[in-house]
């Protein structure tokens, strides 16, 4: 459980207002409100977490509010200390305490995104030997249990690709996955049946089933992500906590077919599954799927090389919004890139959107210099060994986006590129650098903005960028980048220091380079 979690379920026992709380312990009401929502994430040792344990070891006294204390802290009713002093310590430390190390979360994540290669599609038996049209009888037929999912779904899949127009299918769960988990030879079979679907121009809009929790979120990613990487999913959320008692499955094919199930808990092994292809069936449940989805909230935005126009506009976007900032790359980001570097790499490439990049690039500069008059940006950033640089075997981050293919930085770009990193240290107080050990593992790029959200992505081609608002990933990630920044800022991070350690590498790479 997340401390805005915690917060918000002790505010609910003692009945207590943000207003009230804020009066306690001397803070603002809407700051309440961000920390109870999970858009703020308090540092461990802030002085106001200990002031809000002392106000609800004060104002948990009737035996409700008592047991439902003792539930959350692991401590039985009888147990309880009376002394306030003891209490106010038990729940501070149930406060700091997290039940998942998230920073673990976050990073196991990203790691997959970075390491992520396309792999082979299974080969499975064409269409025709499937004989689907032989097994469908009906316009409404009933599947039960694990299996019988199974073989709706397979079913549904194969009538899309005997489909000859593409279309957006629509998908919802919130059953047990087990149909899709437990059977490792299903499992290649829909993997490789959706890859073809994906293949032949389909789309897919997916809800999500996910509460507040950060690692459930993730898990759903995760789940899906060699289709996230192909740009081809649009995924959305419902944002409000649901009982999960009944639950429900639709997939459906808005032009073909649709699959419908439900059950209570995790029952599922005796539940049916019908698999529709009469029209009207499968245009109220794309109804239905629609008028659920009105209520729901988009998770991310996903480009890849295809949509580089939408790339740029959504980083424009968020480069616009005000707040204190962090990138972490693998090298050094596009955000400080100098417009001579910049002309320099475009005249190698061969794109139709060369003018675009530049455009863009200028404009942000600019931008960049603006905001740091007022608002603080670090990067974190990983210099490759002298040797790496000097052979041009330094990649320029999401070259495949911005360009047609992967691009690498000459020994003078990337001189150039740290020179003017130096040139903003000096310039700006609000600009740091915070320098990291070298690094054998790729890692994506991530580039948070506080109370705003974060965009992060695969650097190499093939080349992803995710962008979201939602809140607790926003939080998790700026905590995250946050973790990192004090991590290495053992006196690396000092500006001067910085300094020095760039001046070096760039009187290194001229000396090499004569």
């Amino acid at each position: 459980m997340k401390f805005g979690e915690k917060l918000d379920l002790l505010m609910k026992i003692t009945n207590t207002s943000n207003s009230t709380l804020a009066r306690s312990v001397s803070l603002d009401a809407s700051f309440i409100s961000r920390l109870r929502r999970g858009v703020r994430t308090p540092a461990k040792n802030e002085n106001y977490i200990m002031a809000m344990a002392a106000y609800f070891a004060r104002n948990c006294k009737a035996k409700y509010q008592k047991a439902a204390l003792s539930e959350e802290l692991k401590v039985p009713s009888s147990n309880l200390p009376a002394n306030l002093q003891e209490l106010t310590g038990l729940i501070n430390k149930w406060f700091v305490t997290k039940a998942a190390d998230e920073t673990k979360t976050i990073e196991s994540f990203v790691d997959n995104i970075a390491q992520f290669k396309f792999r082979k599609p299974q080969q499975i038996p064409d269409i025709d030997e499937l004989k689907i049209s032989e097994k469908i009888t009906s316009d409404v037929q009933a599947f039960y249990g694990i299996e019988g999912k199974q073989n709706a779904i397979i079913a549904s899949l194969s009538l899309v690709l005997k489909s000859k127009n593409p279309q957006t299918l629509l998908l919802y769960s919130d059953e047990s996955m087990d149909w899709l988990t437990q059977n490792p030879e299903f499992t290649a079979k829909w993997a490789a049946l959706l890859s073809r679907v994906i293949m032949r121009g389909n789309k897919i809009r997916i809800i999500h089933s996910v509460t507040r929790s950060l690692e459930e979120l993730l898990s759903a990613v995760k789940e899906w992500l060699p289709i996230y990487m192909t740009g081809a999913i649009e995924p959305y959320y419902y944002p409000k906590m649901r009982d999960r008692v009944f639950r429900r499955t639709l997939f459906i094919a808005p032009q073909t077919a649709a699959v419908s199930s439900n059950s209570i808990g995790d029952e599922t092994k005796k539940s049916a599954n019908f698999l529709f292809t009469n029209k009207e069936i499968v245009s109220s449940l794309s109804r239905e799927f629609n008028s659920f989805l009105s209520l729901c909230r988009p998770l991310m935005r996903i480009y890849t090389p295809e949509s580089k126009e939408g790339f740029l506009s959504v980083l424009e976007e968020f480069d616009d919004a005000e707040a204190g900032s962090i990138i972490k790359t693998d090298v050094l980001s596009n955000i400080t890139m100098p417009i001579d570097v910049t002309e320099s790499i475009l005249s190698r490439m061969e794109s139709n959107s060369k003018a675009r990049v530049l455009d863009y690039q200028q404009t942000r500069s600019k931008k960049l210099e603006k905001s740091l008059q007022n608002q603080k940006l670090t990067e974190i950033i990983t210099l490759p060994d002298l040797e790496k640089i000097q052979s041009g075997q330094v990649m320029l981050n999401f070259s495949d986006i911005f360009g047609d293919a992967a691009l690498y930085l000459t020994p003078e770009e990337f001189s150039g590129h740290l020179k003017n990193i130096i040139r903003l240290l000096k310039t700006y107080d609000n600009y740091n650098v915070c320098l990291m050990n070298t690094q054998q593992k790729a890692v994506p790029m991530i580039y948070a903005k506080e109370d705003v959200g974060v965009i992060f992505g695969k650097t190499t081609p093939p080349s992803v960028v995710f962008a979201t608002n939602e809140n607790n990933m926003s939080a998790a990630f700026w905590e995250y980048v946050s973790f990192f920044l004090h991590k290495g800022s053992r006196g690396r991070s000092q500006k001067k220091g910085s300094i020095e350690k760039l001046e070096k590498v760039v009187k290194s790479i001229e000396m090499n380079s004569k």
